[in-house]
């Protein structure tokens, strides 16, 4: 197998002169790294939170190859960019990292330029980091890793919430950068029969908010729903209909549920039996 170090030196890049970031940070709530990174403007926030770091990590004149961590179970570390370190001087007192929000006064920031001698790989290119997670910087002439694939193409952006339906069949296979979007909020869905176009309106509430929901769906094709469960061998469609913060009670998720059961007549013409 081919590591990273070899995809360096087919760029003509010297792995003694790149290191190598990993990122993942518990300090990031409500996301991941990897979901503001697939977000509109994530990359130039990651290269930001990439530039400030609390010690001397990086040389310049070297480089910086970024990885982020993919949600879980894949937690796959996917390449995302090479970088050339300009130069380096202290934040400035007051300065607030936008990820994490946290005060940055005094770190260091290095100034980094985007190279684009490995673009061909961004968010295609998987390797293995080996047990050593926690250590997130490391020298890649010390540390060869794996490449564990090469992807045919990167994964697209996430639609949007409005814009969102997927047959419940296709579910399991769809990208991880969506299902961590679908689990960042609560949400009222809607359930379609393919066939009979007749409704049902839910709410996902519980763990793992609407991907855990869905997930449900597709393991069972009913998801605990008594209805549903009569109907064994429908084929339904799924989409959310509006998504709700985490932290909404769940009696104020099932009156807006209700509203909607009202609004689509789900109820009188669907599938819902309350």
């Amino acid at each position: 197998m081919i590591t990273f170090n070899d995809v360096l030196r087919s760029a003509g890049l010297d792995p003694a002169t790149v290191h190598l970031a990993r990122l993942q940070d518990s300090r990031v709530r409500g996301h991941s790294i990897y979901t503001i990174w697939k977000s509109p403007g994530g990359p130039q926030l990651v290269e930001e939170y990439l530039s400030v770091q609390g010690r001397d990590r990086f040389e310049v004149g070297g480089f910086v190859a970024s990885f982020v961590v993919t949600p879980p179970p894949r937690n796959e570390t996917v390449f995302t960019g090479l970088y050339e370190v300009r130069s380096v001087t202290t934040c400035e007192q007051g300065s607030i990292e936008a990820i994490t929000d946290i005060d940055v006064s005094g770190l260091y920031r290095y100034e980094m330029a985007h190279d684009d001698r490995l673009d061909e790989y961004k968010e295609r290119l998987v390797v293995d980091w080996g047990p050593g997670t926690r250590s997130w910087a490391q020298r890649a002439s010390r540390q060869p890793k794996l490449v564990r694939a090469i992807r045919e193409q990167p994964e697209p952006p996430f639609p949007g919430f409005g814009q969102f339906c997927i047959d419940l069949h296709d579910l399991p296979g769809i990208y991880p950068g969506w299902q961590e979007r679908l689990r960042e909020v609560k949400g009222i869905y809607v359930l379609v029969d393919k066939k009979t176009g007749q409704q049902y309106v839910g709410s996902a509430k519980g763990e793992d908010s609407l991907w855990g929901r869905f997930s449900d769906y597709a393991r069972t094709g009913h998801g605990g729903n008594i209805e549903l469960k009569h109907r064994q061998g429908a084929e339904y469609q799924v989409g959310v209909l509006q998504v709700v913060d985490l932290s909404l009670p769940d009696h104020s998720i099932e009156e807006i549920e209700s509203w909607w059961k009202h609004k689509l007549m789900s109820r009188e013409h669907g599938l819902n039996r309350n």
